[in-house]
């Protein structure tokens, strides 16, 4: 009795193993495991850092991850369900190599690799102290001006970070450009945890982040900065004009005495420059006419660049169109019997046009009789010509009929 029942059990044991088998080969054929990396890199997360603590090194370190999992975890698996960190619960101040742990909070899924699998980070403890404000100028102001002394606030800003790079900060510096000013620069700046050398202290946090700096730009007792006017002499070519006049450069340093710099014109003059019927645009270096008593502190003599444009003209022409085309034994009638056009070009252009040189012409061919609407060929014989009306319309009414016999 007793041997039956354990044959009874081996057999029952033997069909239980037998159909979880065959269950696990159904379920691997319907949802398949499927091996590999998880396409977006996961950022590694930093838990456990004690109070007090600060931890810093292997900044924006992500981790590549491999993972088997049925093909229905991969096809709802997202980004946020997988998650790699390092745990400074127990780490000792240091620096220390501590392994990338990776959660996936999903499942069934197995980990199969990661890359990197551990972090070099340093921990330490976390100290602030409060370190001078230092007020830089980058740059120089425009020739003729002079930056006084920044006024800044706050003085001292406060520093906090990993205790031995506080220890390296002596100050916190800002930049603030004046390069080529004329004006009084201000604004809020942001400063810079700085060492005794001037080189930034990385992982250092500042507080106020900025500071509120003021410039005042002087000018220079002695010196003014003129604009310089253009003097043109005579006229462009018959059928052109001035389009515009460029000036390099536009403004001029002049050094001289009080007296003088009082009671000179608001501007420098150039010599004359001659337009001499000019047809094109040209460029030429003209020198200043400086007052005496003034010097021009970098260069008496500016670059022009005239620009010349034609003048445009309008013309009105009669012509008769010149019928193309037209099959035998046929007649057309126009009505009306010219065209009119408008014609609008350089002065030059329209000047030297004649009428007889423009051709326009009706192409009938083909064409049984009866009545159309025909638009013209018309050429030009000068490109600059262009066409801005035609009349009485674009396209003209043309009848088509058949010469009768008498």
């Amino acid at each position: 009795m007793k041997g039956n029942l354990i044959q009874n059990l081996g057999l029952m044991l033997a069909s239980l193993v037998l159909a979880f088998f065959f269950w696990a080969v159904a379920t691997e054929a319907e949802d398949p495991q499927m091996e590999k990396t998880y396409p977006v890199s996961i950022p590694v997360e930093r838990r456990g850092v004690p109070e007090g603590m600060v931890v810093y090194g292997a900044e924006n370190i992500k981790a590549r991850v491999s993972l088997r999992a049925p093909r229905s975890i991969w096809d709802i698996l997202q980004l946020e369900d997988i998650r790699a960190f390092v745990d400074l619960s127990d780490v000792a101040p240091g620096t220390v190599a501590v392994p990338i742990q990776i959660e996936v909070h999903r499942k069934p899924v197995q980990v199969t690799q990661s890359s990197p699998q551990e972090l070099s980070l340093s921990l330490e403890l976390l100290v602030e102290r409060d370190v001078p404000v230092e007020v830089e100028l980058e740059g120089h102001p425009a020739l003729g001006f002079m930056a006084r002394q920044p006024t800044f606030a706050p003085r001292t800003v406060t520093v906090s970070g990993p205790q031995s790079l506080i220890s390296q900060v002596v100050r916190s510096l800002v930049t603030v450009p004046v390069g080529e000013q004329q004006g009084d620069v201000s604004g809020d700046f942001l400063s810079t945890p700085v060492d005794e050398t001037g080189k930034r202290v990385e992982y250092v946090q500042v507080l106020p982040r900025s500071v509120t700096v003021q410039v005042t730009i002087e000018q220079l007792a002695n010196i003014r900065n003129l604009p310089v006017r253009i003097v043109l002499a005579g006229q462009p070519a018959p059928g052109y004009r001035i389009e515009s006049v460029e000036i390099e450069p536009p403004v001029i340093a002049v050094f001289g005495r009080s007296d003088v710099l009082q009671n000179v014109a608001g501007y420098l003059e150039t010599e004359l420059i001659p337009l001499n019927g000019s047809s094109s645009s040209f460029s030429t270096t003209a020198s200043l006419q400086v007052p005496e008593g003034l010097t021009v502190l970098l260069t008496p003599q500016v670059t022009v660049k005239v620009n010349l444009e034609p003048v445009e003209s309008k013309m009105t022409v009669q012509l008769i169109p010149e019928i193309q085309g037209l099959g035998v034994g046929l007649t057309t009638t126009l009505v009306p019997e010219t065209v009119q056009l408008l014609l609008v070009g350089p002065f030059e252009a329209i000047e030297q046009l004649d009428p007889a040189d423009i051709l326009l012409s009706l192409d009938l061919t083909d064409l049984p009789p009866g009545e159309y609407a025909i638009t013209p060929d018309i050429s030009l014989p000068d490109d600059r010509l262009r066409i801005e009306g035609i009349f009485p319309q674009s396209s003209l009414p043309v009848k088509i009929e058949e010469i009768s016999n008498p």
